[in-house]
């Protein structure tokens, strides 16, 4: 699989995999906290992962697909701050470190991506960077926002 292929493929598998982690989520889970134990991490794990193996394995490609300059060493260590994202959340579900550190995980990758959806946001318009990758990161943040914050919201509740 090409490179070019694989990056577009990254911008599918995220969609559908957060699909899958509310899916299960949901009809796993018994409770709010279990429910956002199931989905919270996974959906961190899927979103920062994915971001990171771009960022990491895939560095001029996905550059070219979002319509920014290649620049490996922002790209590498942007790729690593994620796969530490990604890492952490994987060890908050395995070693089921508990509600409070889901929210934790949950809410340092929706921050990231909250403040990178600004920075695309902001290439939209000043550098008039019209590519469709680039139009929707704020539009996802949006989405996993409306998704997570409530799930999240809810489990801290109990």
């Amino acid at each position: 699989m090409s490179k070019k292929n694989l990056a577009l493929l990254m911008e599918w598998l995220r969609p559908a995999g957060i699909g899958v982690a509310v899916y299960f989520a949901y009809s796993l889970g018994t409770d709010a906290i279990t429910q956002f134990h199931r989905m919270g991490p996974f959906v961190v794990l899927l979103m920062s992962g994915t971001v990171a193996f771009e960022s990491l394995f895939l560095g001029e490609t996905a550059a070219e697909k979002i319509g920014y300059q290649p620049d490996r060493a922002y790209q590498v260590q942007s790729g690593l701050a994620n796969a530490a994202t990604a890492v952490t959340a994987l060890l908050v579900y395995l070693l089921d470190w508990g509600r409070y550190a889901d929210a934790t995980i949950v809410t340092v990758m929706l921050l990231f991506f909250t403040f990178s959806a600004a920075n695309h946001a902001v290439t939209a318009i000043k550098a008039k960077n019209r590519k469709a990758v680039n139009l929707l990161r704020p539009v996802m943040v949006l989405f996993l926002l409306g998704l997570l914050l409530p799930a999240m919201v809810k489990a801290l509740q109990q």
